[in-house]
């Protein structure tokens, strides 16, 4: 991948990860979390990492985001 690419995987991680951290802290999501868990897990979670993998050591996945949703090779 070019330096280019890398730069922009790890962008597209980065606002993912705002996204991901939004859904397992902000107490607007308190009544809905399960929900709101379930949709982040099936669908930006392995995105999420697929970026930070594209991103070749620019960004690296956040601890929460391990804590929460273990990574899991596929």
């Amino acid at each position: 991948m070019s330096i280019i690419g890398e730069h922009r995987a790890a962008a597209t991680a980065i606002g993912l990860e705002e996204i991901i951290l939004r859904a397992i802290e902000d107490p607007r999501w308190g009544d809905v979390r399960s929900a709101v868990m379930g949709f982040v897990k099936e669908e930006m979670v392995d995105w999420y990492y697929f970026q930070c993998a594209d991103s070749y050591g620019i960004h690296f996945p956040h601890p929460k985001i391990l804590e929460k949703f273990p990574h899991e090779m596929k």
